[in-house]
């Protein structure tokens, strides 16, 4: 897939080598890069009563040395990898953000309105808070689609659709349509499927795959039992056995307070680093 804009999100220590690998494969593509390189502010000054019964803030004498310090390493850093993508003659741009909280949020999904897909680097995993505060930012910030574990300019061959007629599902299959035309098959895998009294003759992922087909792609459905195992596990134990070098899904279909306390199928494909998933909300 060519001519498209990706976001690609870096860690400060994120290394040379994978930067040039994105971007040697981004020149090939005739695509255009955005290396965004993020970081979370240090902890933030809290808040603290004194014995006047009023509140006051309660800051670490070494607070701003530590701010300017991580500030100072993030702008040096980004005109490090300004300058190596430059030699490498490859279309980019290199941002730095630095925030916490909902601002984080609000940087990473700025930079994710201007781009047709969103990667993570694995280094940021070093970094769980971080890494799904950006996962976060993009899915429910941005109306594009977030991809893990994988490179972003890949041709799939085939691609697994994990399908519950959800509006999290029916968004990140929509976003995903470019990949699907490239590909050679879609698999639409159903999961928990609903008693046969309560289909009414529809066969679920049938509609989904008409719409595929009129597109062009090979489409074909198929029901999975659970026989008791997670979500998130049926997904991958299928995936792998099709042979699929793709996972599509909706996400965070459940709240994400519910998902970060309690867990959940998002919260776990995001977690685990065997198979490239692309995630829409």
């Amino acid at each position: 897939m060519q001519h498209r804009t990706v976001a690609y999100y870096v860690g400060i220590d994120t290394d040379d080598a994978s930067i040039l690998e994105c971007a040697e494969i981004s020149r090939n593509q005739n695509s255009h890069l955005i290396c965004v390189l993020i970081a979370d502010l240090p902890n933030l000054p809290y808040l603290k009563y004194g014995s006047n019964r009023f509140v006051k803030a309660g800051l670490p004498s070494n607070w701003l040395d530590v701010l300017n310090g991580k500030n100072a390493a993030l702008k040096s850093r980004a005109s490090e990898v300004e300058a190596l993508l430059e030699g490498q003659g490859v279309s980019a741009n290199v941002i730095a953000c630095m925030g916490s909280g909902t601002e984080l949020q609000q940087l990473v999904a700025g930079q994710a309105n201007s781009s047709d897909i969103v990667f993570l680097d694995a280094e940021l995993r070093k970094y769980p808070d971080l890494f799904h505060k950006i996962a976060y930012g993009v899915l429910f910030h941005s109306p594009v689609a977030l991809m893990i574990n994988g490179d972003p300019f890949a041709q799939r061959d085939c691609i697994f659709l994990a399908w519950n007629d959800s509006l999290p599902a029916s968004r990140a299959a929509h976003l995903a349509l470019p990949i699907f035309l490239a590909a050679n098959e879609v698999v639409i895998g159903c999961f928990d499927l609903p008693s046969p009294d309560d289909l009414e003759g529809q066969v679920p992922g049938s509609d989904l795959a008409g719409w595929l087909s009129h597109h062009g792609c090979t489409v074909t459905v198929s029901q999975f039992p659970c026989g008791g195992n997670s979500i998130e596990h049926c997904i991958q134990e299928r995936a792998r056995e099709l042979g699929a070098d793709l996972v599509v899904m909706g996400a965070y279909g459940h709240s994400h307070l519910r998902q970060s306390v309690f867990g959940g199928t998002t919260q776990a494909m995001l977690e685990q680093t065997r198979l490239p998933v692309l995630f829409g909300h």
